[in-house]
C-alpha cells in the first residue's frame, strides 16, 4: 500500500465520511482541519488535527491553517531528488500521499449575495494552494477535489495498492481546471461588483462552447480598447470596437459574445430593422440611430461618440450606455490575438484583420457562416456539421441577393455550386 497519509479537509463534504472510513480501514493515516476533523472524528474515524502536525494552532479565524512547511514540505516534496529527502529527514516532516480537498463554495455564495465582506471571505486561499500543490507533485501525490472520484479511488488502492500514474495526471488536471474556474468566477464577480471603481482590465469571456460554462482569457487583444466601465459583454463591445474601426459605417451585434447581425448603415439607406441581438456596437450614435434603437432588442449600446448624450439617455432609458476609446491606432494593425474554444481548452489565436467578417468568424464555431447581402445587411448562420446546410438556411431565409458568403471552415462541391448558381463570391478563413 503505497498511500500511507491524506489530508483531508473539504467544503462539500459528499460523501467524504465513507471515503475516510474505507481509507482508514486500509491503513491510511488521516489528517484534517477544522468542520472536517471535527465530522470524521463523531463519525468514528481517528482523526490528526493539522495544528497537531504543525505545533501551531489554527489563527486569524481560520485564514490560516494548513500553510506551514510540515504541511507544504509533505506535499511538494519530489523522492527523485535525494536533497528533498535530506530535507524532510533533517527537518521531521512526514509525506502526505494523498491530499483531498474542495473548495470555499464561493459560486453558490455569489449567487445569493453581492455583500463585498461575505464574498472575500468566501475566497479560498489554503486549499487552492493544496490543490496546485499536490496536483503539480502528483507523480508522489494523489490530488482529490471530486467527490464523484472517490470510489475509484478505493478501487484502484485494492487494484494494486496505488493510483496509477495515468490516473494520477488526470486527476491532476481535473485540479487545475477547478481551481482555474474557482478564479475565473471569483474575477468575473469582483470584477462586476468593482464596475463602480472603473475597471478596465479587458477579459475575453467565451460562452458559445457547450462543454463548458464559460472560460477566461487575460488581455487577449493586448488592451487594445478602453471601455467606460467593466461590463459582463466587454468581449462584445472589444470585438465590435475593432469591426467598426475597419469601417465607420458598420454596426454589429451581440448575443453574449457570439455576433449574430451587422449592417452597413451607408449601404442600408440607414435601415437598422434586421438588426438583432443584445448587445450593439457602432462608432457614432447619432440621435436618428438612438431612436431606431429605442424599441430594439439590444439591452447594452456601445459607441465611440454620441451626438447628444442627453437626447441617447432619454431616448434609451432602459438600455445601457457604454462608450470606448482606443489606446492605439488600428490603422496599420495588421492583426489581433483572440480567443477560441476546443474543448475544454482555451486558445490564443492570431487573426487577420482585413475584413470584419473574417474577424467576426475567427471567434465563432466552426461552419459558420456570414452573406453580404446587396442591401448593406449581412447574416449569420452556424451548423456545427457542415456550411452547406448554413447556407441552405441562410438562401431560404433571404430574399434579398447575397454577394458575398464568408466561411470559416472547408467547403465542399455541392456548396460551391450552390453559390455559382446564385452568383455568390465565397471567402474562406
Amino acid at each position: 500500500m503505497n498511500i500511507k497519509r491524506a489530508l483531508i479537509s473539504v467544503s462539500d463534504k459528499t460523501g467524504i465520511v465513507e471515503f475516510a472510513k474505507e481509507l482508514e480501514k486500509r491503513g491510511v493515516e488521516v489528517i484534517s482541519t477544522g468542520g472536517t476533523a471535527h465530522l470524521l472524528s463523531e463519525s468514528g474515524i481517528n482523526v490528526k488535527q493539522v495544528s497537531d502536525v504543525t505545533g501551531f494552532p489554527e489563527i486569524l479565524g481560520g485564514r490560516v491553517k494548513t500553510l506551514h512547511p510540515f504541511i507544504f514540505g509533505g506535499i511538494l516534496a519530489n523522492f527523485d531528488e535525494k536533497s528533498h529527502i535530506q530535507d524532510l529527514e533533517r527537518h521531521n516532516i512526514t509525506p502526505i500521499d494523498m491530499v483531498v480537498v474542495n473548495l470555499y463554495p464561493f459560486e453558490e455564495i455569489q449567487k445569493q449575495t453581492r455583500d463585498e465582506d461575505v464574498l472575500i471571505e468566501n475566497i479560498d486561499i489554503g486549499g487552492v494552494a493544496l490543490l496546485r500543490a499536490s496536483a503539480k507533485n502528483h507523480r508522489n501525490v494523489v490530488v482529490v477535489c471530486d467527490p464523484a472520484d472517490y470510489e475509484k479511488i478505493i478501487k484502484s488502492l485494492d487494484l494494486c495498492g496505488d493510483v496509477q500514474l495515468h490516473d494520477r495526471r488526470i486527476l491532476a488536471l481535473k485540479a487545475f481546471y477547478y481551481t482555474m474556474k474557482y478564479d475565473a468566477t471569483i474575477h468575473r464577480v469582483l470584477s462586476e461588483l468593482f464596475a463602480s471603481e472603473k475597471f478596465e482590465h479587458m477579459t475575453f469571456e467565451r460562452f458559445s462552447n457547450p462543454h463548458v460554462d464559460y472560460e477566461v482569457l487575460d488581455k487577449v487583444d493586448d488592451k487594445l480598447i478602453k471601455l467606460s466601465e467593466h461590463t459582463s459583454e466587454s468581449l462584445a463591445i472589444t470585438l465590435g470596437a475593432i469591426v467598426v474601426s475597419l469601417d465607420h459605417s458598420l454596426i454589429v451585434g451581440f448575443n453574449d459574445s457570439t455576433p449574430t447581425s451587422m449592417v452597413n448603415i451607408r449601404n442600408s439607406g440607414g435601415r437598422l430593422c434586421d438588426l438583432t441581438g443584445t448587445t450593439v456596437v457602432l462608432r457614432r450614435l447619432t440621435n436618428d440611430i438612438a431612436r431606431k434603437l429605442k424599441e430594439s432588442t439590444f439591452k447594452t449600446i456601445a459607441c465611440e461618440e454620441i451626438e447628444d448624450i442627453d437626447f441617447a439617455r432619454e431616448s434609451l432609458k432602459n438600455k445601457k450606455i457604454i462608450t470606448y476609446s482606443y489606446l492605439k491606432s488600428l490603422d496599420n494593425l495588421e492583426n489581433i490575438k483572440t480567443a477560441s474554444m476546443l474543448e475544454n481548452i482555451l486558445l490564443r489565436t492570431t487573426v487577420n484583420v482585413s475584413n470584419a467578417p473574417q474577424l467576426l468568424l475567427s471567434l465563432m464555431p466552426k461552419y459558420s457562416i456570414i452573406a453580404e447581402l446587396e442591401d448593406g445587411f449581412f447574416k449569420f448562420e452556424v451548423d456545427l456539421l457542415s456550411p452547406t446546410e448554413a447556407l441552405e438556411k441562410i438562401l431560404e431565409k433571404t430574399p434579398v441577393k447575397i454577394i458575398n458568403v464568408y466561411v470559416n471552415g472547408p467547403v465542399d462541391t455541392v456548396f460551391k455550386k450552390m453559390c455559382g448558381e446564385n452568383g455568390i463570391n465565397i471567402f474562406t478563413i
